[in-house]
């Protein structure tokens, strides 16, 4: 396991993923993980990783919103005041990212937690029959997120 703790979030990868927790000036906290190797520079939402994706991977990012201009941590899309933990395989399409790429699927979820607002943000490429595989090992990753005020 590799430990990530950075800007109040906390999460352990698996043997295998890799990952990193930044922050842009005047932005949120912002997760990258998955189970191959990320480019080091990024977009909250993870465009670079998402394309360099091998058939069969899972990404991960979560993303921190800033509160003001009508957003309100546990109001409206944010909500919902657990951590998604567990995702059904079902859920996943093409309609769930924020770039669609053929053998993609994705989902967003939001959710306000520590005050915190934030977006999870799931991709998985490949064939269908791999995404319970794939979501097993993201639930293990999700369960050891911890995130702070």
């Amino acid at each position: 396991m590799t430990l990530l703790e950075a800007h109040g979030l906390r999460v352990e990868l698996p043997r295998g993923w890799s990952g990193r927790v930044f922050k842009r000036p005047a932005g949120g906290a912002t997760l990258h993980a998955g189970d191959f190797e990320l480019p080091l520079d990024d977009g909250e939402f993870g465009d670079q990783s998402t394309a360099v994706m091998p058939p069969g991977a899972t990404f991960v990012a979560l993303t921190e919103y800033r509160p003001g201009a009508g957003l309100e941590p546990g109001q409206g899309l944010f909500s919902s005041r657990r951590v998604p933990t567990t995702l059904d395989p079902t859920s996943l399409s093409a309609r769930g990212m924020a770039h669609p790429r053929p053998g993609q699927a994705g989902r967003q979820e939001f959710f306000t937690t520590a005050g915190r607002p934030f977006c999870l943000y799931v991709v998985v490429s490949g064939a269908r029959t791999e995404r319970r595989r794939q979501l097993a090992t993201l639930a293990i990753v999700l369960r050891s997120l911890r995130i702070n005020s």
